[in-house]
């Protein structure tokens, strides 16, 4: 990875090869900023820029044996943290494998995607108490090869606690030469200790126009492209979750558009049935859900304002609203967007999703017929 492989962010991406080049590099950097912007890409970049042992025309060069390491993913003293599953029967190089070969094939780090990979299931992975322990060991330790040593942290904001008070230890007392790389989509999650003492470069979101050049160049139709990129939030993790066979949002607006004919014609036995096979997505996706649910009813009752240019939808989404809009007005729309959030936000306190995501449905059923 280069940075001549990175779309956008170039105001940070010459603040990062300043640090390089005048050696005045933090030993503690928090990039930050929302899901699927390219954090990760950029990281990978520095990193390469970093140990590249013939940089010009301010660029690793991509081919010296420290940049062949570095796209390969052996090189000695770079280590990557990531969030995982199993802390007393695993550790860290047990997932190396899956871990670089979705480095590889996912470069803008879709957290669902990483989760499937390792089977995780219902479990949220973490960073667990024993890897700030192994990060502590190996930094005490001479570096193999090169003058740095750079440990890579994928989402610090799923450390345990015991876990970020003991990197605490090592950002308060660093080593010489070691560099401590985190790449967060929620930096205000992480104890404000460790926060003030990173060097903070916050990432914003891709334009359409970056995010439609992105598409384009993967051979998405140029039409399709700009849609996408209207709805993608600048995250290619939406964008391309949105343009694929299996995608998130098609999933999604299938299960949206069944539970809201359903809801209509009263089906309650059907809604039970529903809401078990939504709550059997687990807790994270079915909470992404209630958030599609909460942008699909604010988008039917904009598209009742036959405003052009307001609304936000696919193809697909802009066709049944045609007929369902007028179902989401001024007299349910407040009551809807509430018992969505409140569903939402059950959910994520472990609350029984079937059961929130049943009465919830049962809700909407009432709702609709106002």
């Amino acid at each position: 990875m280069k940075f001549t492989d990175i779309t956008g962010h170039k105001a940070i991406i010459d603040s990062l090869r300043e640090a390089v080049d005048t050696d005045h590099i933090p030993h503690a950097i928090l990039i930050g900023g929302q899901e699927g912007i390219g954090k990760m890409r950029l990281a990978r970049a520095f990193v390469s820029y970093l140990y590249c042992m013939d940089r010009h025309d301010g660029d690793s060069c991509g081919k010296c044996p420290a940049c062949l390491q570095n796209a390969h993913h052996n090189n000695p003293d770079v280590h990557f943290i990531f969030p995982r599953t199993g802390a007393s029967t695993k550790s860290t190089d047990t997932f190396l494998p899956q871990w670089n070969d979705f480095l590889d094939r996912h470069s803008y780090m879709p957290k669902e995607e990483w989760a499937k990979t390792i089977e995780a299931g219902n479990t949220v992975p973490v960073i667990y108490r024993s890897d700030a322990t192994e990060i502590s060991r190996t930094a005490a330790l001479s570096s193999f090869a090169y003058r740095y040593k750079t440990y890579v942290i994928w989402m610090p904001e799923r450390m345990q606690p015991q876990c970020a008070n003991a990197l605490l230890k090592l950002l308060e007392e660093p080593f010489p030469d070691t560099i401590f790389l985190l790449v967060s989509n929620e930096p205000d999650k992480l104890l404000p200790t460790i926060f003030s003492r990173a060097q903070r470069f916050n990432l914003k979101p891709l334009s359409e126009a970056e995010v439609a050049g992105i598409l384009t160049g993967e051979g998405i139709a140029y039409q399709e492209a700009q849609e996408v990129a209207a709805l993608s939030e600048g995250s290619m993790v939406k964008a391309f979750d949105m343009t694929g066979e299996g995608g998130e949002i098609k999933e999604f607006s299938a299960i949206f558009i069944q539970m809201m004919r359903l809801a209509y014609t009263r089906n309650a036995g059907a809604l039970r049935m529903l809401s078990d096979s939504v709550a059997a997505m687990g807790r994270e996706k079915t909470a992404r859900f209630l958030a599609y649910c909460a942008r699909m009813t604010r988008e039917s009752f904009i598209f009742n304002l036959k405003t052009e240019g307001l609304n936000s939808m696919t193809k697909a989404e802009a066709d049944f609203n045609v007929r369902f809009s007028p179902y989401i007005n001024h007299k349910n729309v407040e009551r809807i967007m509430s018992e969505i959030q409140r569903a939402h936000d059950d959910v994520l306190r472990n609350a029984n999703a079937r059961l929130v995501l049943f009465d919830f449905m049962l809700k909407l059923m009432i709702q609709l017929r106002k």
